[in-house]
Parts: C-alpha cells; sequence; structure tokens
C-alpha cells in the first residue's frame, strides 16, 4: 500500500473515531460512555499503526525519531490498558504511583528522546545548548505551576506527597516537550521532518501540555470533568502519527531535493530560537513580580543585574553565531573545490570515484545508467589549433554535457578528454536518449564544430542492487566498441 492510500485511511478512520468517541459522550450513550478510557486504547492503536506505516515508508536514516515517539505511543498504551484492568476488571482505582505510572514516565521519556534525536544533528555544542534551554524551560514550568496550580491547592495543608509530585511532572514534563518541538519548528533538527508535519507537532504537543494541565487542575479541586478531556489525549497523539505519515510521503516524493533558505530568513529564525529560553525565563519572573508585588530594592537590582549579564551572553551567542556560520561556508567552499575539476567545473576524478562507492554501498530500489564519454582524436585537436582551443573544446564539451543531464544525474571529468555521466534511474533506453543529446548538442555547436570536435560515448545499465564494477566494465566495453566502430557514434550495452 503506498503512503498516500495509508494517509487516507488513516484520516479517514480517526475522524470517524473521534466523532464517534465524542458523541458517545456527549450523549452520555449507556454503557458505553463509563468506559472512555478503553475507547482510548482504540486511539491509540490507530496511532500505532500510522507510526508503523510512516517508519516502514521513510528512509532508513530518519527513522529514528519516530521510533522513539511509537515506543511513547506505545508504553502509553500499555499504561492506559492497565488503568483500564484495574478499573474494571478489578474494580479498584490504582493508587499513585503505581504499574500504570511507571509506563506513563517512560512513555514521556521516550517521547523526550524522540525531540533530542533530531536536536542531535546540531552536535554537541547544539545538544548542550538544546539540554540547558531544556532544563530552563523545565524549571520555569515547575515554579509557575507550583505558584499558581500547587500551592493554592495546599493553602489548607503544606504537605507535599509523591503522588502530588509525580502529577506535577506530568505537565511540567509536557512543557519541556512543547519547548523541544518549538526548537525543531524554529530550525534546529528540522531536515528530519516535513514542512507539513512540523506545525502537526507542535500543535500535538501544545495540546498535550494543556490537557495534562486541565487534568492537574481537576484532581488538585477534585472535579469530576475529566471526561471532557479524555477523547484529546488520543487525539493529540494520533496527530503526531499523522506528522509521521506526512514525513515519509514528502521524503519519498523530494529526496534528494535541497531547499534553499535566504540568509536573512535564516537568521531572524536563529536569533528567535536563541531568545526563547531568555523570554521564557524573565517572562516568569516578570509574572510573579508583577503577582507577588516584589518591589523591593534588593529583587529589583538582581533582576536588572540578571538581565544585564543575560543581555551580554546574548551577545556573545549571536558572535559566536557568526562565526560558525563564515567557517562553515569556508568548510563549504573547499569541499566543493577538492570535488570539482578546475577546468571543466564538472566533478573531478576523485569525487566520482566517492559516488561510485557510495552506488555500490546502497541498496537503491532503482537502476542506475553510465556514459563514459570521450572526445575523438583530441591529441589531434591539441596538435592543429593549440592547447589553449583544447582547453576551449573541453570546456565546450562539459558544459554540453551539463545541458543535457537531469537534476538527479552527475556529470564528471574522468581524466584527460575522458568524461562520465551518473545516471540513477536510467534503464538503457534512457541512457541512450540522454547520450543522443550530449553527442547531438556537441555537433551543433559552432565552435565545436570549428574546432572538428566529435564524441564516441558508450553506456550501460543495471538494474537495482547490480554490481557497480559490472556497470563500469560493460560502458567501458560500449565505449571501445563505438571507438573502433568509426567514432561520433553512441552504444549502448543491452539497448
Amino acid at each position: 500500500m503506498t503512503i498516500a492510500a495509508w494517509k487516507k485511511l488513516f484520516l479517514a478512520a480517526m475522524t470517524a473515531f473521534f466523532v464517534a468517541y465524542v458523541t458517545i459522550l456527549a450523549a452520555g450513550i449507556k454503557p458505553l460512555a463509563d468506559y472512555g478510557d478503553v475507547i482510548e486504547l482504540v486511539g491509540m492503536g490507530f496511532d500505532l499503526c500510522a507510526f508503523v506505516a510512516g517508519m516502514c515508508l521513510m528512509r532508513r536514516g530518519r527513522r529514528l525519531p519516530w521510533a522513539f515517539f511509537l515506543l511513547t505511543a506505545l508504553f502509553l498504551l500499555i499504561g492506559e490498558g492497565l488503568w483500564s484492568y484495574y478499573d474494571h476488571v478489578l474494580g479498584i482505582e490504582p493508587e499513585t504511583p503505581s504499574l500504570c505510572d511507571l509506563f506513563y514516565v517512560s512513555s514521556t521519556l521516550f517521547c523526550i528522546a524522540g525531540i533530542t534525536a533530531h536536536v542531535r544533528r546540531e552536535g554537541i555544542a547544539g545538544l548542550a545548548g538544546f539540554s540547558a534551554d531544556f532544563a530552563i524551560s523545565l524549571v520555569a514550568a515547575a515554579g509557575l505551576i507550583y505558584i499558581f496550580l500547587i500551592f493554592p491547592a495546599l493553602k489548607d495543608s503544606s504537605e507535599m506527597t509523591g503522588a502530588l509530585l509525580l502529577q506535577i511532572s506530568y505537565p511540567v514534563f509536557d512543557f519541556g516537550l512543547f519547548f523541544g518541538s518549538m526548537v525543531i519548528f524554529f530550525g534546529a533538527g528540522r531536515e528530519g521532518y516535513s514542512r507539513s508535519s512540523l506545525p502537526l507537532m507542535l500543535a500535538a504537543f501544545a495540546l498535550i501540555f494543556g490537557v495534562d494541565q486541565l487534568n492537574l487542575y481537576f484532581e488538585l479541586h477534585e472535579l469530576d470533568y475529566v471526561w471532557l478531556i479524555e477523547p484529546l489525549w488520543p487525539f493529540a497523539y494520533c496527530l503526531l502519527g499523522l506528522a509521521c505519515l506526512l514525513s515519509a510521503e514528502e521524503d519519498g516524493r523530494q529526496e534528494g531535493i535541497v531547499r534553499i533558505v535566504s540568509p536573512r530568513r535564516e537568521m531572524a529564525v536563529e536569533i528567535l530560537r536563541m531568545l526563547v529560553p531568555y523570554l521564557i525565563t524573565f517572562s516568569a519572573l516578570a509574572f510573579v513580580l508583577v503577582r507577588y508585588k516584589l518591589y523591593n530594592f534588593v529583587f529589583v537590582w538582581a533582576m536588572f543585574l540578571v538581565v544585564i549579564l543575560s543581555v551580554r551572553q546574548f551577545c556573545v551567542l549571536l558572535s559566536n553565531r557568526r562565526l560558525n556560520r563564515e567557517l562553515r561556508k569556508l568548510n563549504l567552499k573547499a569541499v566543493h573545490e577538492a570535488q570539482t575539476d578546475a577546468l571543466t567545473k564538472l566533478a573531478n576524478r576523485r569525487h566520482i570515484d566517492d559516488l561510485l562507492a557510495h552506488f555500490s554501498e546502497e541498496d537503491s530500489e532503482q537502476p542506475l545508467g553510465m556514459l563514459f564519454i570521450d572526445v575523438d582524436l583530441f591529441k589531434q585537436v591539441n596538435d592543429t589549433f593549440g592547447h589553449e582551443a583544447g582547453d576551449r573544446a573541453l570546456r565546450g564539451v562539459a558544459e554540453a554535457i551539463s545541458d543535457s543531464l537531469r537534476d538527479s544525474d552527475i556529470g564528471g571529468r574522468f581524466g584527460g578528454d575522458e568524461f562520465i555521466a551518473l545516471l540513477p534511474g536510467a534503464n538503457p533506453q534512457a541512457v541512450r536518449v540522454v547520450g543522443e543529446r550530449i553527442r547531438s548538442r556537441v555537433k551543433a555547436d559552432d565552435d565545436l564544430a570549428a574546432l572538428r570536435i566529435t564524441l564516441s560515448l558508450g553506456g550501460a545499465s543495471v538494474p537495482p542492487g547490480g554490481d557497480v564494477n559490472a556497470l563500469l566494465k560493460a560502458a567501458d566495453e560500449a565505449l571501445y566498441e563505438a571507438k573502433n566502430g568509426g567514432r561520433d557514434k553512441l552504444v549502448v550495452a543491452g539497448a
């Protein structure tokens, strides 16, 4: 089944499930309304199916974060199943903490691992920075939840039990997850998601955070309104499952396409990302300052010092980011120069060898085509017209090759007057079409015609998973056949 079919099936099942679920709860249909926690298990089952389908259809290198999210949904499903067993089979409500909480906490930890698995792509420094920002968000959330939810509920009693601490931990870590999803949304690890999946992931974690906050409020004030928010938990995780499917769909549709982001937009997003932890910290402090009227000199003085120190640190971060960007540009330039032939601006022999090694190791699901291209009697061109004309001829041939290839193809200079074209996805017929296009472009070029430039081309193709060495040998033999057959012709093995 294709990813598009999976997406349509999941959307239809999810819509039908939640319409039915909300109808049952709103209408109070008995006895189904009394088994809302059991109905949740069906929604979590849909979510698991979406994760499994999405992971199977996306590239291996991008599956790790979604594998953690899948474990999140699985452990949450087991925890909810145990809770339903205690409630409806044994007729008792499990104490807190219980075995159910072990699975709930584990699901949260797997979710954090899923977020971190994407941010790790920024290296150790990026991961360390994310960890510090994540800790800031947790501390800020814990303090605000305690001040505005827990403390008022404990005004008649100062006792802080382990069960209450566990209840607080869920919305606190939910806020951390929401913060982590914002970090990804604003850039870090963004390449692991599709554009369409990012808003869904952000919405899912925002919804989880809000629902757990309401649940904590209802439990602290002993309000029997939990049934109102029960459908929102599976709905949030189904949004994550849908994000996985969308990421797999775009992964397959745009594999190998590099998105170009304007430097100005990239800089704005980067500054916004760095500002988020500061905004969280100072918003929390300002909120508490106004709420408890802490206008004494000592508190304001301390706040002023913290603000100055933070501004200084932010300026240092901006400076470091600028230096890192310049270093990345220099590295990219060096890599490009190391992979490019100076005369023709095509890939050089070293880069071609690296690409061939990559194709030989890759378990591809598409054929691979190749063209060996040789300039006929090139020594005579140099002897007759001079080496400068010979260089001009090589540049003209390289330009004809580049203009004749698709975006996914790679043209290179194999050495001297020999060129190569790697054609991913090309069968023998497609190799022939590309080869004839190159040959005809060279013959139609007036400057090359004046230098009496013609090409001999040998092509070949191997099926998916074929031997690259055998492809090289077949294309080389086809080239010699073209040269021995009078030159200025194309021979494709097996076509």
